[in-house]
């Protein structure tokens, strides 16, 4: 959250250096990311007034501005409408320089010598607006520097604001944070609202609340013969530091209010109100509205809407409709302040992806207690910048609550602390924050949890706001007590470490996403409603329609990292992720398995003074495979491959024993594009609870051999219909003396001619040529006897 030094200090006074605030603030739990110091892009400009104003001589569009600059009386020429006498202005005299570096130089306009000009906020950097001249406050005294006045001067606050701390998203509780370190009480707006006694609002709507769960309280107010127009430049120049865009007088004021006090408000036209009633409840069927975005969203049963007499007006809590909405032409306002239930608008805004910082602060929940005191802050503010009058009181409805209290002991305090805080201590630190304490005993306190407190549910919240008020770096290090006993680990644990260790070891990183995506994924994955992978265990309260339900296998997960990586211009990447995966059965409940998943992509390195990479393939991948299977002392093998996601000429599925385990190859490219990656992915994905139940991770000892090793080639004529991973098992299955069996050369005329080459060892003594030789023909007849193979002469 972005705070203007500036405004901050309307609510407490600070006698400290932003900076040293910053990181007081650090150290008591809201972390300061940054600060940002807003200085004057301009230079030589003087605060003046007019004093008078006559028409150019030979210009219809243009005057003559006589302009008091405090040592002398200027004659400025002007073509702005907006200035009038008594006006105070910037005036930017020869030699004065402006945002850009532009120079300001005495010139004659239309037969009339100008010294200066008067300037706009973008002509001085401080807005985008150049509708006409700044017209500068009162306070701004004339003939000084404008550079020096403190309106031209501030230092942003950027707060990364805790997800528990929805009270925080304000001013005015950024306020009491910063009291509660100064040891100061932050003060509310203080204003006199003056109303119509003629025109009551009871009289002009009605209001009706049919679900009090989902909304509790809800204020209205009514503001009528408004002039809508651009707001004053102190309220846009605090909405656009805290980054926000103004509009008009009526909806900078809600933005406005909702920043300084954290309570949103929503403002309807008047007369747009059908029936000129107002109705709060739940959505009890499917329905379509268009909100103020020109979107048209899908109502669901248990959506809060706000309706007219005819119908939605609004998505309570996250957005209004195109049919109330504020427009030029409004002349009354109908302002809108409530407290929604967070569960029923975090729901809806997961749903819809509409996300507003509206919906941001009822989603944490915010202070019921302030929505009457912020809708009359806000008609207050209507009112003094678009004239109007405010009808006499509000329509109400307010279903009061129990505050929830805690008891806390002072032992529990300090045992849970490790310190030694006196009970002065703690009940000064909890009032400073607002927490009411009801009893103070000789054991504890009876304390009163605040409304805008949502965060606190238990005794150790309070022990944690103890703490960080008190001082993280007061509080002494302590060593806990405690016996240490070995833990054993199971199978599954040692295997799946190992697998991460292989993995660390061959220049893999390793990803942790979430374990939940989206239906979407399994389609970009091609994945039929057939395959157990379409069978989702859906998630009651998503956090968002990208992860509705379980993931079914991890590819999906560890494509989008691999894209996210590529995007930022890492090619080269290798990555793996385990974890579970998550299924229906047969009864519909879900169950769970292991898996790993890994990917490569790009090649093992961009460039080499030496020798130049090639592109990864699947031989690599397939490479890494068969590491990581020999490391579990796990054969496997390899066979066409029916995924449909898989290139088919360049992947395969998996097997143990018999049993499909995985798959392995290259995605293909309708599958990237999914995803919009323009280069070729290998990837596999493993059931490890099948591999499980192969393990060996036991290592055995077998001394170097003391016997030299024998080496014969052979080549053959092989169908392509025969897998050549097969006929290399084949040959190891011969003799046990057989140590090793690879193909050192492969290519196709006619025929697919494949060589190997294979080792004999002997542990025991020196092989001799009628041993190799009797081994020889036996492989020489093991491969001939099978279709699709002869000897190649």
């Amino acid at each position: 959250m972005k705070v203007p030094f500036e405004w901050l200090r309307e609510f407490v006074v600070i006698d400290m250096d932003p900076q040293d605030l910053a990181v007081k603030l650090t150290m008591c739990g809201l972390e300061v990311e940054g600060t940002e110091v807003l200085e004057p892009s301009f230079d030589g400009v003087v605060v003046g007034k007019i004093i008078g104003i006559d028409k150019h001589p030979d210009a219809e569009n243009l005057v003559l501005c006589t302009v008091d600059a405090g040592m002398e009386m200027l004659p400025i020429v002007c073509g702005a409408k907006n200035t009038a006498v008594g006006d105070k202005v910037p005036l930017a005299t020869a030699g004065a320089r402006l945002k850009d570096g532009f120079v300001v130089e005495k010139k004659k306009i239309r037969g009339i010598e100008s010294p200066g000009m008067l300037c706009s906020e973008r002509e001085l950097g401080l807005s985008d607006d150049h509708s006409g001249i700044f017209i500068l406050p009162d306070e701004c005294r004339v003939g000084h520097w404008l550079h020096e006045e403190d309106l031209v001067w501030d230092v942003i606050l950027d707060i990364n604001i805790p997800p528990n701390r929805g009270d925080c998203l304000s001013m005015y509780g950024i306020a009491r944070e910063v009291g509660s370190i100064l040891g100061q009480r932050a003060k509310l707006p203080v204003f006199n609202l003056e109303t119509d006694a003629g025109k009551k609002v009871k009289d002009h709507v009605s209001l009706t609340v049919l679900n009090t769960d989902a909304c509790p309280r809800y204020v209205l107010r009514l503001i009528n013969g408004i002039s809508i127009g651009k707001s004053p430049f102190w309220m846009r120049n605090r909405l656009i530091k805290c980054g926000m865009r103004p509009i008009n007088t009526i909806v900078d004021v809600t933005n406005y209010v909702m920043l300084e006090l954290g309570q949103p408000l929503h403002a309807f036209d008047y007369h747009r109100i059908r029936g000129k009633r107002i109705e709060v409840r739940l959505a009890d069927k499917e329905a379509a509205f268009r909100t103020l975005d020109g979107q048209e969203r899908k109502l669901l049963q248990g959506d809060i809407l706000i309706c007219d007499g005819e119908g939605p007006v609004a998505l309570a809590g996250i957005m209004g409709g195109e049919n109330s909405e504020i427009s030029e032409a409004t002349e009354d306002v109908a302002l809108e302040s409530a407290y929604f239930n967070p569960l029923y608008i975090r729901k809806t805004t997961r749903r819809l992806g509409i996300k507003s910082e509206a919906s941001l602060r009822f989603e944490k929940g915010i202070d019921i207690d302030n929505v009457g005191f912020a809708a009359e802050r806000a008609i207050f503010l209507m009112n003094m910048l678009s004239g109007g009058k405010v009808m006499k009181g509000e329509r109400e409805v307010h279903e009061k609550r129990e505050l929830k209290t805690l008891f806390v002991t002072y032992s529990y305090i300090n045992g849970l602390l490790g310190t030694h805080i006196s009970q002065q201590d703690i009940t000064k630190i909890l009032r400073s924050i607002d927490i009411h304490i009801k009893k103070e005993g000789e054991e504890g306190l009876l304390i009163t949890i605040p409304n805008f407190r949502h965060d606190i549910d238990e005794p150790a919240d309070i022990v944690e706001e103890i703490s960080r008020l008190y001082g993280y770096e007061r509080i002494p290090a302590t060593r806990p007590v405690a016996a240490l006993s070995g833990q054993k680990r199971t199978a599954r644990e040692v295997s799946l470490n190992a697998a991460k260790e292989f993995f660390k070891g061959a220049g893999f990183f390793e990803l942790i996403n979430f374990a939940f995506f989206s239906e979407k994924d399994a389609a970009n994955f091609l994945i039929p409603p057939s395959d157990e992978r379409a069978s989702f265990a859906g998630i009651v309260n998503p956090i968002s329609r990208e992860y509705a339900v379980m993931r079914t296998f991890i590819a999906p997960g560890v494509l989008k990292s691999v894209a996210y990586n590529i995007n930022r211009g890492a090619r080269n990447l290798r990555f793996f992720e385990k974890g579970k995966v998550f299924f229906l059965s047969g009864e519909g409940k879900p169950y769970e398995r292991t898996a790993i998943c890994f990917a490569i992509t790009g090649r093992e390195a961009e460039f080499f003074w030496r020798d130049k990479y090639s592109d990864y393939d699947f031989f690599d991948i397939k490479g890494i495979m068969e590491g990581l299977m020999g490391a579990f002392g796990v054969t496997f093998s390899l066979r066409n491959t029916v995924e449909p996601f898989l290139n088919p000429q360049r992947g395969a599925d998996i097997l143990v024993d018999g049993v499909q385990a995985g798959w392995i190859g290259e995605l293909r490219e309708e599958v990237l594009k999914s995803y919009e990656i323009e280069q070729s992915i290998y990837c596999a994905e493993l059931q490890f609870d099948i591999i499980l139940q192969k393990v060996k991770l036991e290592v055995q000892y077998r001394s170097i051999p003391r016997f030299p090793q024998v080496t014969r080639d052979f080549s053959f004529f092989i169908d392509d219909s025969l897998p050549v991973g097969m006929l290399t098992d084949k040959i190891r299955g011969v003799s046990p003396l057989i140590t090793s069996v690879d193909i050192f050369d492969m290519f196709k005329k006619e025929k697919r001619s494949v060589s190997f080459r294979v080792i004999f060892q002997s542990y025991e003594d020196t092989l001799t040529d009628e041993e190799v030789n009797r081994l020889q023909e036996t492989i020489i007849k093991e491969l001939t006897n099978i279709d699709g193979i002869s000897l190649r002469a």
